[in-house]
């Protein structure tokens, strides 16, 4: 019983160490208040406003990024970093994706969708 339990904990623990340095995608939609990225999905509320920015960052894998391509609501930004700041419209999601390509040949794809509202 000691042995399978042992087993399982170290196969979690691989996974959750797996999931932390892997590749993928934070945004925050910028507010007064203290923003901060969260992975995957993000939103804001900013009243009375018809645009609002929101920032797109990728995070790695540990390897040195060579390069991101930027796509969807982001391909205004080519290929201009790790980070991507666009303006968006309320009541729907924009998505951004980018391609992050590694100085070592090896690459991934990720992706973030960014909501805000404007509290009519």
């Amino acid at each position: 019983m000691k042995k399978l339990l042992a087993a399982s904990a170290f196969i979690v623990g691989g996974f959750f160490s797996a999931y932390a340095s892997a590749d993928h995608m934070e945004c925050l939609v910028d507010t007064r208040a203290h923003d901060q990225y969260t992975p995957n999905t993000c939103f804001g509320l900013v009243y009375g406003a018809s645009t609002a920015t929101a920032v797109f960052r990728v995070v790695g894998n540990g390897s040195n990024i060579d390069s991101v391509q930027w796509s969807g609501a982001a391909k205004s930004c080519g290929t201009s970093g790790t980070s991507c700041a666009v303006d968006i419209r309320p009541f729907r999601g924009h998505r951004a994706e980018a391609l992050i390509l590694y100085s070592n040949g090896t690459w991934s794809k990720v992706s973030a969708t960014a909501f805000f509202e404007d509290g009519r």
